[in-house]
């Protein structure tokens, strides 16, 4: 068999086992007939737990809003609809939230894609590497004249989800010691999720804040992301480097050379 017969086989294999449609691969498996799709049956029941298994493990308040076979019956669509591309179970699942969006069934709980949103940032930071940390020392020694020219990046858990519902909420109302009330159900979050000290962390953020750290993910410098002064930018910045959000800093020199270090 050719390369490219190969791929083809194995592509319509992989769609007979999350389909459940033997017939166009069955008679490429011993010993044929009704014996191989029993086979092709069994193999495409243990791909799809383990897909429902890895989705479950990642969205843990969303099984808790809806129940184990509402979300048994949406996660088994979904890994239908948007396989994994990757052999890491643990990477599968960012499109969740999207899919939520479009489900028919969830179209009276508008808010649960958001919170699965939510919850897969929390489950990407619980996965995020340590990255290179903020040099408090360093950022010490820059002169006073110069911090507005500072440009900061973020540790890479760091992640901001927007919401036009309550999610922050929600999220921390169905955490397992809660009964699973929220304290509020009406208002938009926009939450900032970050992992500090090993455990994942998200706190809902102001409109100036958010557009503070959008700022500086984009690349400008202190002053430039700061905006208006009629905000507490220093308390909001030691907040932040205290709490390991941001990461290694530079400093940028106006009309000069490339950035430099501290």
């Amino acid at each position: 068999m050719s390369a490219g017969g190969l791929r083809a086989l194995q592509e319509a294999f992989a769609r007979a086992v999350l389909d459940g449609d033997p017939d166009p691969v069955a008679a490429f498996i011993e010993p044929g007939g009704e014996e191989a799709k029993r086979r092709l049956a069994i193999y495409g029941r243990a791909v799809t737990a383990n897909l429902v298994g890895a989705l479950r493990g990642a969205h843990p308040v969303v099984l808790r809003l809806v129940g184990d076979a509402y979300f048994h019956e949406a996660a088994s669509r979904y890994a239908r609809a948007d396989p994994p591309r990757s052999g890491d179970l643990n990477r599968f699942g960012s499109g969740f939230g999207a899919f939520l969006e479009g489900y028919e069934p969830a179209a009276a709980m508008p808010w649960l894609a958001d919170v699965a949103r939510l919850e897969w940032a929390c489950h990407e930071a619980s996965m995020a590497g340590d990255g290179e940390p903020l040099d408090f020392e360093a950022l010490a020694h820059v002169p006073l004249e110069a911090q507005g020219e500072l440009r900061f990046s973020f540790h890479p858990s760091v992640s901001v989800v927007k919401s036009a519902w309550p999610i922050l909420a929600i999220w921390e109302a169905n955490q397992p010691d809660r009964e699973g009330t929220p304290d509020r159900d009406v208002g938009e979050d926009t939450v900032l999720v970050w992992r500090e000290s090993g455990t994942v962390r998200a706190v809902a953020l102001s409109a100036r804040e958010v557009a503070f750290i959008e700022a500086l993910a984009s690349g400008l410098g202190l002053d430039e992301a700061a905006g208006e002064p009629d905000w507490d930018l220093p308390a909001f910045l030691e907040q932040l480097a205290s709490h390991g959000v941001l990461g290694a800093f530079r400093r940028e020199i106006p009309g000069g050379p490339p950035p430099i270090s501290p």
